[in-house]
């Protein structure tokens, strides 16, 4: 499981990858849809999870994705100044790539500094209680745009009355979240003064024996699986996808690619050519890709092409076919992939294998013990590649019987050679000639190279 599912920006990806943070835990997994919901939470966090995984990327990415970054969108009570600072920081290092900064107000900051940076609506405030309520009295400070409250170790706040001050400065719509790691009387006071029926979030009480911990399934190839790949000539790719597709007009195809550009590029090929596809990756807005994933799923369209994204983290519910427009570099993605069509949610799958993909199938096939079954390249593949060489040699042809008549072009000719031999031509990208693989960057060393690898 990755964060590649919340859909998050790029950008808080990035940053969550500088703290070393991969995955979600599966209380983070929770919070961050609970919370995604809208109304008021109580989070327990009795367990050793950090809660503000959860609850404070889906702030972060919420901030990260608005153009408008004028007024305060979040407000972070905090128990006492070391936590308030931790989480001060934390939100600096996952905002760092979005440009996200807080203002941390507690009691060992200058108070009149602190009033004039709450004055100018720091888009993500932190702080302790008694120090904000106390620079809110003084400043006369009200909140128009603030989106959630959050209460932070809630079991350790000493001054309700402090919090009650804060949320009575906030007049905008907003979502208040308490997190606790246990219950008590002044706690259950506060949630009734301050929360309007709230959603308890917590993790099952049952698990697994600790002697016989729980494994996760493995993807596994079933031995009827019908699999195939084409050996794809240099630049053909595309036209070989196409041809496969008219070959196969009834089928809905899934269509794997290994970047976002390829599935952007095949879909206005595929829609210029009049099929009905949609392109999905994670970088899309919620809304925008659920609206497209149903479009497929309902039967709308014929054929959902993917841009860098897991299958395991697609509900896929069914497809005539699986094509590997890209093979994956991962033995177990390519496992995921053929699950889809192991538990009967399609029937077949097929892999393009260009040059840059030899590789890449070969440690496949090493792996499953076999080798999937080729089948011919598409005739009118094999008729255009035809056509084109037998057109090169004409041209050649006619080109030298004109150069013998006149006697010119060939001292011109070798010097045009001798140029290229020089000065050499600029040669196509990955993208170019496959639209999936992007080729290695030379990576560089030293201090200048480790922190452009850290912020990349």
């Amino acid at each position: 499981m990755s964060f590649n599912q919340f859909r998050l920006s790029s950008d808080i990806l990035k940053g969550l990858k500088d703290v070393k943070i991969e995955s979600p835990s599966p209380l983070q997994k929770k919070i961050f849809k609970a919370v995604q919901e809208g109304s008021d939470l109580v989070i327990n966090t009795s367990t050793d999870d950090k809660p503000e995984v959860g609850y404070l990327i889906n702030l972060l990415n919420d901030i990260a994705k608005t153009d408008r970054r004028q007024g305060t969108k979040g407000i972070i009570l905090a128990p006492d100044s070391e936590r308030a600072k931790f989480l001060d920081e934390w939100i600096w290092a996952i905002g760092y790539h979005a440009s996200i900064e807080s203002a941390c107000i507690t009691s060992d900051g200058n108070p009149k500094e602190q009033l004039n940076a709450l004055s100018a609506g720091p888009v993500v405030v932190v702080a302790t209680p008694e120090e904000l309520s106390g620079l809110l009295e003084d400043g006369k400070i009200v909140f128009r745009e603030v989106q959630q409250l959050i209460v932070d170790q809630a079991e350790k706040v000493q001054n309700w009355n402090a919090v009650e001050t804060v949320s009575t400065r906030i007049i905008s719509k907003c979502q208040r979240i308490f997190t606790a790691a246990k219950d008590s009387k002044d706690l259950r006071e506060a949630e009734d003064k301050l929360l309007t029926e709230p959603q308890l979030v917590t993790l099952s009480k049952k698990s697994p024996p600790a002697d016989k911990p729980k494994e996760e399934k493995k993807p596994e190839i079933t031995k009827d699986l019908t699999q195939y790949y084409i050996n794809v000539p240099p630049r053909s790719k595309i036209s070989t996808l196409m041809a496969h597709l008219d070959n196969n007009k009834s089928d809905t195809v899934v269509i794997f690619t290994a970047s976002r550009r390829t599935a952007d590029r095949l879909y206005k090929i595929l829609r210029k050519s009049n099929r009905r596809a949609v392109s999905i990756h994670d970088q899309l807005a919620k809304d925008t890709f659920e609206e497209r994933f149903n479009r497929f799923t309902s039967g709308d369209v014929q054929h959902l092409i993917i841009g860098d994204m897991t299958a395991k983290d697609l509900p896929l519910e069914h497809a005539t076919q699986v094509i590997n427009y890209d093979v994956p570099e991962e033995v177990e993605e390519y496992k995921l992939r053929a699950e889809l069509v192991g538990d009967g949610k399609a029937t077949r799958i097929l892999s393009l294998v260009s040059k840059q993909d030899r590789g890449d199938i070969q440690v496949i096939c090493k792996s499953l013990g076999y080798a999937p079954e080729e089948v011919p390249l598409p005739k009118s593949v094999k008729d255009k590649i035809s056509s084109n060489k037998k057109g090169k040699r004409n041209g050649s042809k006619r080109d030298k019987s004109k150069n013998q008549k006149s006697g010119k072009g060939k001292k011109r000719g070798s010097k045009r050679q001798e140029s290229k031999k020089q000065h050499g031509l600029p040669r196509p990208t990955f993208d170019q000639l496959e639209g999936g693989r992007t080729g290695k960057k030379k990576e560089e060393k030293g201090l200048v190279g480790f922190f452009k690898k850290l912020f990349s």
